[in-house]
């Protein structure tokens, strides 16, 4: 029996294991397409975690999508599985363990974290100077793959944009105002966030150019969400916490603009087309900035930048130097 999510199939079938984090995954929309595209015949299932599992099953281009629920249980269901070929596009030793033990025939991924044996395609990594979103176009290219070359497209279900609809009306929110989402969350950790205080501020001066603003949050990020709207003068409300990456890009593609620091909110507005003003500091924009909608990233590089640390160790000043003057003036160059 075809285990969940394994559909069966008279060609190959081709299992990719998807990146961890929700904005690596919508970067990894177009190395489905592309594998879809060049291989029609073929069953293509896609394993990722329980959010970036949401996305690419809105996304359509894969047979199924299989939700991983632990290393153990993932092995069990692997292993009775037909997967003729398997394609990691995490780097991580655990992704090839997984695929090797369960003896698929043909494990495809980079050389990194010492996993070359367990693979039985093992390319050099390419160096990590271009866009994020290019990091797999050398694995499909040593299949005979042409990449696909256009950004993530995230399309919207009825059903998802049914929930946004229903959030937005709970929250209070008008239909048609001129809304501007802000997402103060990363999952990463706190080097990334843009300060609450800078957050609340800005937020009381788009209501002051007349721009309703609400605050996007995921799982675990209410206390931080109702934080900036106590700071804030125009108290904006808190949404998106109980809705799936699906349901909050249905949120995101409703307001005029979305101002976000490097995070998946981030890469799931632009997916849907809204224009983003992105923070950077610890993170480097030519490797994960927003692609596919317009753009304006804010960065004040200082000598330690980009560090990619979780926690600073000086005063956070890559971050603290960005104003929210700075992010008004990009939101309204935006919206002009």
């Amino acid at each position: 029996m075809t285990p969940p999510g394994l559909p069966r199939t008279t060609g190959k079938s081709i299992l990719v294991v998807a990146p961890n984090w929700l904005g690596d995954a919508v970067m990894a929309l177009p190395f489905v397409r592309a594998l879809r595209r060049a291989r029609p015949g073929d069953s293509l299932t896609v394993l990722a975690r329980r959010g970036p599992a949401a996305v690419f099953r809105a996304e359509g281009s894969a047979d199924g999508v299989w939700v991983a629920s632990g290393f153990a249980r993932d092995l069990a269901t692997l292993s009775r599985s037909r997967v003729d070929e398997a394609w990691l596009l995490p780097n991580s030793f655990r992704s090839a363990l997984l695929t090797f033990l369960a003896r698929v025939p043909k494990r495809i991924g980079y050389a990194t974290d010492g996993r070359s044996a367990l693979l039985t395609e093992a390319l050099p990594r390419p160096g990590g100077t271009g866009h994020q979103l290019r990091e797999y176009d050398a694995l499909l290219a040593a299949s005979d793959i042409e990449p696909d070359r256009d950004p993530p497209r995230l399309p919207i279900p009825p059903t998802a944009e049914d929930t946004a609809r229903r959030a937005f009306a709970a929250a209070g929110l008008p239909g048609g105002a001129p809304l501007v989402l802000l997402a103060p969350g990363a999952a990463f950790g706190p080097t990334k966030q843009w300060p609450a205080e800078r957050f609340a501020a800005l937020a009381d001066k788009l209501a002051e150019r007349g721009l309703l603003s609400g605050i996007v949050v995921g799982p675990g990020e209410e206390r931080l969400g109702e934080d900036i709207s106590r700071r804030a003068r125009h108290r904006p409300v808190v949404l998106g916490a109980d809705l799936d990456p699906v349901e909050l890009a249905a949120l995101l593609r409703r307001a005029r603009a979305v101002v976000s620091n490097d995070s998946g909110p981030m890469h799931l507005a632009a997916a849907v087309g809204t224009p983003v003003v992105a923070f950077f500091g610890p993170t480097d924009p030519g490797r994960t900035g927003p692609i596919g909608s317009p753009a304006r990233v804010l960065d004040r590089y200082v000598f330690c930048s980009p560090c990619f640390l979780r926690h600073c160790p000086y005063g956070h000043e890559c971050m603290e130097e960005i104003t929210p003057e700075m992010a008004l003036a990009a939101v309204e160059e935006l919206l002009a």
